[in-house]
């Protein structure tokens, strides 16, 4: 088995992504944090203290907790949130300033591959025949969709760039009221809730070749009012350039002045990490 793995840092102050290699235990996995209305300049965000937390907390794994179940280690991982938080004096009941994080874990069997999903963190597993399958489901894109739809709006309207961004983030605190409903989406933030909203499953291993564990900034761009890429496209891409240098090429796109008005991007760049696990 080999695993490559790459974070790059977006256009904000923190890398809110983290990820997980826990070869002992054979658990990998990738967070990616969301930024709080609590956050300030230079004080990490409660996205990164919430995606870093989950990451401690499955690298301290022992042999007598490894065992659980990942969904089970979600729900202890979103415990653990819930405490830092309150230590920390957060209001835990007001939704809009948890620290939160969506998570995608894997857990590598001889037969079967375990893996547990919350947010826009994806699993992608390729098959010896080429075949994509997308093995979890953006619970976000629906809001997000919302989002860039008022982005492109308010720009049609005659907003400027950060009145613009100013409505955007209005809407997406009134997201955040509804996460681990079941009109929202699920994320680690703290709320007990989450126990009801985490995807958690099981693959077999047959003619498996590969499996990718990415958070949303790796996606390719799109416009809005249009269907996203599917997902096999940035395999594709993956594939050709490698992880690294599809990153790089994703990154350069973004920077690129003159390609920005051909997809609709609330920030220039986000942070993008990923995991490929290359099996035997």
């Amino acid at each position: 088995m080999k695993i490559e793995q790459i974070s790059i840092q977006g256009c904000n102050e923190w890398n809110e992504d983290a990820s997980v290699v826990n070869d002992k235990y054979r658990i990998y996995g990738v967070m990616d944090g969301a930024t709080s209305e609590a956050s300030r300049p230079g004080v990490e965000t409660g996205g990164y203290l919430a995606s870093h937390s989950v990451q401690q907390y499955f690298e301290s794994l022992d042999d007598e907790t490894a065992g659980l179940s990942l969904r089970k280690h979600a729900v202890r991982a979103n415990e653990r949130i819930r405490a830092m938080m309150r230590e920390q004096g957060v209001d835990v009941e007001d939704k809009r300033i948890l620290w939160a994080t969506g998570l995608a874990v894997v857990r590598i069997g001889e037969y079967q591959i375990e893996y547990a999903q919350t947010g826009d963190c994806m699993i992608v597993a390729v098959y010896n025949d080429g075949t994509v399958r997308t093995v979890t489901h953006d619970q976000v894109d629906h809001f997000d969709e919302k989002t860039r739809l008022l982005w492109e709006q308010c720009l049609a309207e005659g907003l400027t760039p950060k009145q613009t961004r100013e409505r955007a983030f209005q809407a997406i605190s009134q997201n955040r009221l509804l996460t681990n409903t079941t009109g929202g989406y699920g994320i680690l933030n703290g709320d007990p809730m989450l126990a009801n909203y985490v995807e958690h499953g099981m693959l077999n291993r047959i003619q498996l070749r590969t499996l990718y564990l990415i958070t949303d900034g790796l996606f390719l761009p799109r416009k809005a009012g249009h269907p996203s890429p599917p997902m096999a496209d940035m395999v594709a891409l993956i594939e050709q350039k490698g992880l690294q240098g599809y990153a790089e090429w994703l990154v350069a796109n973004e920077l690129d002045e003159s390609r920005q008005a051909l997809y609709t991007r609330l920030k220039i760049s986000d942070d993008k990490t990923a995991i490929r696990i290359d099996l035997d």
